[in-house]
């Protein structure tokens, strides 16, 4: 239960409410108890009464009946009360869950989340974190009500038969602990491949929906059908056995709930016969042993799918525990000379692989405009990647501003950077939106430099207001490239980075971009990556790598 842990300790800020919660559920269940055995005291006591020949006047039809006015009252105002709280706990509990985890996966950064693949952090954040709530909706507060519920219906049959009190103790300890216990031990590995079976599935559904244009051109999508359709039958399969184990473990509750009733109408009956016990009291005494077994019922099954909670706690603890590879200081430096690089001889690989970098060294003055040039895999992105810090190098120095690039803080590193990066990532919302991210930008502005871009036009009446659909769907290649541009170029920072900004755009676009860049934003560092000669062209300087290494000799 190690792996369960963590997820206790973050019960903390909300412990009022799982208190409150588990509280009205020992309230809601003491008065369904109440309500029963009363009531059964009271029909027996009536027709008792009535066989006696008593009237109103001798038999006290009153305070029992409100009793039992006063225990239904007091059970349907409990039970709604303990939904609404033990719900709004387990929906903060899942919030900061979800908050919590994300805080844990944020510092990852892409050196160790390009090791998992979206669609397992998605199912991580939404299934194995739902999966959760059964951790207390199901599992703490229940088990914390039986214990309570077991200890006073003890206390209250003993009052009257302590042999009836032991049987029904014994009785709710078995339905309640051992029948559980057994329904966890089978279902335990099922439980377990519940998890896995869920995000296989989800994986294969997002690559299909994702790659569906491919897919189809290419024939793919027979085969992507059928995997889909065993992955779902595989959970289909686990949810089948989880089933049966659910009727197994219900049918093993109403045989102990039946033969306890049954143990325990024996001495109460040889009680009433030797007038150790009342007749109408017969009724009291059973009634409460039957309606006691109702705040165990609800334990198979939660300890069932307990392994399924823990398969899903061990999911998330594999991302948590993952060390994050790039550490920023607490409180970094500032820029010396906002605006200037120097890479000294830097090697660089990705996890162990061949140095897609080798001995780089190359400086940029403020307000320089510099060119990457060389094939693809020649170790331009991985520049880039550096320079931001989604890696670090394995060996050499890498400075910005005139700072060690390991000793700023992450928000002050972040400020000395705009980035284009490829491919573009947009999101889902408005152009405006989707430019506000580079700052607090006056729509004029925005409309000024989308129409540099010629992208202002392609809008339509909309403009700014223009819903670009998820990933920018409704956006054209190009329009994407410009858009992602725009951002970058609102962005106030010292240094721009661009990986391939007119790539996909006709001629004439593609050279109102770059004369854009040349008298955009005078004094801003840029630093562009491209493969095109007549990109290039536009450029005072030009450093060409090849195989990691660069291949024009640079200045002192």
């Amino acid at each position: 239960m190690k792996a369960l842990i963590p997820y206790l300790r973050q019960m903390r800020p909300h412990l009022g409410w799982v208190l409150l919660g588990a509280w009205l559920g020992l309230l809601t269940l003491v008065a369904s108890i109440g309500l029963l055995s009363l009531s059964g005291w009271f029909i027996s006591a009536t027709a008792l009464a009535g066989l006696a020949g008593l009237g109103a006047q001798q038999f006290n039809f009153f305070t029992p009946g409100a009793g039992v006015r006063g225990f239904a009252i007091l059970r349907t105002a409990g039970r709604y009360g303990e939904r609404v709280v033990s719900h709004e706990a387990t929906f903060r509990l899942i919030t900061r869950l979800r908050t919590w985890f994300y805080q844990q996966l944020e510092p990852l950064g892409p050196a160790r989340l390009s090791q998992l693949g979206s669609a397992q952090l998605l199912n991580r954040l939404l299934a194995d974190i739902g999966a959760l709530d059964n951790l207390y909706l199901r599992v703490l507060a229940p088990t914390l009500i039986a214990l309570s519920v077991v200890l006073l219906v003890a206390l209250f049959l003993t009052l009257f038969l302590p042999d009836v009190a032991l049987i029904a103790v014994v009785g709710l300890l078995v339905a309640g602990f051992v029948v559980p216990w057994l329904g966890y031990r089978l279902a335990r590995g099922v439980g377990e491949a519940q998890p896995e079976a869920v995000a296989q599935l989800r994986v294969a559904l997002v690559a299909l929906v994702r790659g569906m244009a491919d897919l189809r051109i290419y024939g793919g999508m027979a085969r992507a059908r059928t995997q889909i359709v065993e992955r779902e039958a595989h959970l289909l399969a686990t949810q089948q056995r989880m089933g049966m184990i659910s009727a197994l473990t219900g049918s093993l509750m109403t045989l102990v709930s039946g033969l306890t009733l049954i143990l325990a109408t024996l001495p109460a009956v040889i009680a009433v016969r030797d007038n150790l016990l009342a007749p109408a009291e017969l009724a009291l005494v059973l009634f409460c042993v039957l309606a006691a077994f109702e705040a165990v019922m609800p334990l198979p099954l939660a300890y069932q799918y307990l392994g399924k909670t823990r398969a899903a706690a061990q999911r998330l603890n594999e991302v948590v525990d993952t060390k994050p590879q790039i550490r920023f200081p607490a409180a970094g430096v500032v820029p010396r000379t906002p605006g200037s690089i120097r890479f000294d001889d830097v090697y660089f690989s990705y996890r162990s692989q061949q140095p897609v970098l080798k001995g780089i060294s190359f400086s940029v003055a403020p307000g320089e405009r510099l060119a990457l040039a060389g094939h693809s895999g020649s170790g331009k992105t991985s520049l880039i990647n550096l320079l931001v810090r989604f890696w670090d190098a394995d060996a050499g120095v890498v400075e910005l501003g005139g700072q060690p690039i390991a000793a700023y803080d992450e928000s002050t590193l972040r400020a000395q950077l705009s980035v284009m990066d490829q491919p573009v990532h947009l999101f889902a919302g408005s152009v405006r939106d989707n430019l506000r991210l580079a700052g607090d930008v006056d729509d004029q502005r925005m409309r000024d430099l989308l129409a540099s871009l010629r992208l202002l036009e392609a809008l339509g009446p909309e403009g700014l207001d223009y819903q670009i659909g998820e990933g920018g769907s409704r956006l054209s290649g190009g329009q994407r490239k410009r858009l992602a541009l725009a951002r970058a170029l609102l962005r106030p920072a010292p240094v721009l980075l661009l990986d391939e900004p007119t790539e996909g755009l006709d001629a004439d676009t593609a050279a109102a971009v770059l004369d854009l860049l040349a008298e955009i934003n005078p004094g801003q560092t840029q630093l562009l990556i491209s493969h095109h000669e007549q990109v290039l062209a536009r450029y005072p300087r030009i450093l060409r790598l090849d195989q990691g290494r660069l291949v024009t000799p640079q200045p002192d």
